[in-house]
């Protein structure tokens, strides 16, 4: 009788134990100021860290005037999309912006005074701030009145804060824009109870004793909202282009190309994670990389023609539609296209220097290789250009891929050469057609090859 005594009061503690253990905990995510870009990063990393941890709920408390409309967008459907319930917390104020993210959540709970609405997107503009074109209205009413359909709640009153051109009896005339208060959120069922604290709202929403981790913003996202500013993204495609064209048309591989890999790569990492990049960016630019290689490497590398310009017509929409958005502002897409434009141009123009320019200075960037080779003397006599025809006329071998830069064994010396042809494999037989001092240029010597051929 004893023994069974002590296994019921056994098994009593352990059923306490394994309750504690897996206590409720919720997971608070703060939206505080002006929403950008690092916001979508913050909400989706919150949400997948507490599902990760098999939290009850995600609050996200609202205080904030709103902000940019795609970065709202992406940041919405990130909440729609949380495998967590979601609860908006107004907290003061969810307006603009901020009113799309509280009605993507399940529930909503409000502090007393606590007010959501007035979404009408407006853009900066020369007289001041103006209303966004009809276009831009109708869209963002129709995401306000798909969020409030999808959550059960009524989708005229989400359009209402959007354009004050509709009407709700009884709540907002024509040409008043609907900003809810917590009494009127509560009678027009856009409010699941009003709470003073956050206990409060716990205990409202059946999870009370829970506890509550909060999920700060971290490093990353505020370096995401400056990686994805037009002209840090514009710096990024600059190098990234720079860097990988330096790395085509010099031998080996050395800094250029792993700098260009790095800046490409760190642009299209942060406009994949804000939610802007597609993989149509992916494949324009993959598209317009391949074009380029087509020009310099099989096509020709002394004249940049039609599948030079149609890859850097095609990196350029790649690198677009990786900055804008659908309901990106207008002053941020023409300077998003400023950015690309100027990036594509001091990078078109660094390697026609870089080729017409790179044999004459001997630096090889892909190896930082500055030669102090003279091959006169003082007292030399002789002219330059009768010094230069010695050359011209000589056979050598490639030593590396001419991409058109490269460098041949000619005469048992090293030198840097550039091929008329754009491109020539390692090993293939050149003759020397012209020469300007440090700039020797070749073509396929046939006549080698021929001599090379054994007798049958």
């Amino acid at each position: 009788m004893r023994l069974r005594r002590a296994c019921i009061v056994l098994l009593g503690l352990c059923a306490l134990a394994s309750q504690a253990a897996y206590a409720e905990t919720v997971w608070v995510l703060e939206v505080r100021e002006e929403i950008g870009r690092g916001m979508v990063s913050y909400l989706r990393s919150g949400i997948a860290a507490a599902d990760e941890a098999g939290a009850a709920a995600v609050v996200v408390d609202f205080l904030t005037p709103g902000g940019r409309l795609d970065a709202a967008s992406a940041a919405r459907d990130a909440i729609m999309a949380s495998p967590v319930p979601t609860i908006a917390y107004v907290n003061g104020e969810a307006l603009s912006a901020g009113a799309l993210l509280a009605l993507a959540c399940e529930k909503i709970y409000f502090a007393p005074g606590g007010v959501m609405g007035a979404a009408t997107p407006v853009y900066p503009g020369i007289q001041g701030i103006e209303e966004a074109p009809e276009k831009v209205v109708s869209a963002v009413r129709a995401l306000f009145r798909s969020t409030a359909e999808a959550r059960g709640r009524r989708p005229d009153v989400a359009e209402a804060m959007v354009d004050p051109a509709k009407t709700v009896e009884e709540l907002v005339g024509s040409g008043e824009l609907l900003t809810l208060t917590a009494g009127e959120a509560a009678q027009w069922g856009y409010s699941d109870g009003e709470a003073a604290s956050l206990e409060t709202l716990l205990e409202l929403a059946g999870l009370a004793g829970a506890s509550v981790e909060r999920y700060t913003v971290r490093w990353t996202d505020r370096a995401l909202e400056i990686l994805t500013s037009p002209w840090m993204a514009g710096l990024l495609i600059m190098v990234g282009m720079l860097g990988l064209i330096t790395e085509l048309v010099t031998p080996g591989l050395g800094v250029p190309g792993i700098l260009g890999t790095a800046a490409l790569g760190m642009f299209l990492w942060a406009h994949f994670l804000v939610g802007v990049a597609g993989w149509e960016s992916l494949l324009f630019f993959l598209a317009g990389v391949v074009a380029i290689m087509l020009e310099l490497l099989v096509f020709t590398g002394s004249d940049f023609g039609l599948s030079g310009i149609l890859g850097l017509v095609l990196i350029g929409l790649g690198f677009y539609q990786a900055m804008v958005g659908p309901l990106t502002r207008p002053d941020e897409a023409f300077w998003a296209v400023a950015a690309v434009a100027l990036s594509l141009v001091v990078s078109l123009v660094a390697t026609v220097l870089l080729i017409t320019r790179l044999p004459r200075s001997r630096l090889r960037l892909g190896g930082i290789i500055l030669s102090g080779k003279v091959s006169g003397r003082a007292y030399d006599t002789e002219p330059q250009a009768q010094v230069g025809q010695l050359w011209i006329g000589k056979i050598g071998v490639a030593m590396t891929d001419l991409r058109p830069v490269g460098v041949a064994l000619i005469d048992k010396q090293r030198v840097d050469v550039v091929c008329e042809e754009g491109y020539l494999p390692k090993g293939t037989n050149v003759v020397v057609v012209r020469d300007e001092g440090y700039r020797k240029v070749v073509r396929r010597s046939d006549a080698a090859e021929r001599a090379m051929e054994v007798p049958g």
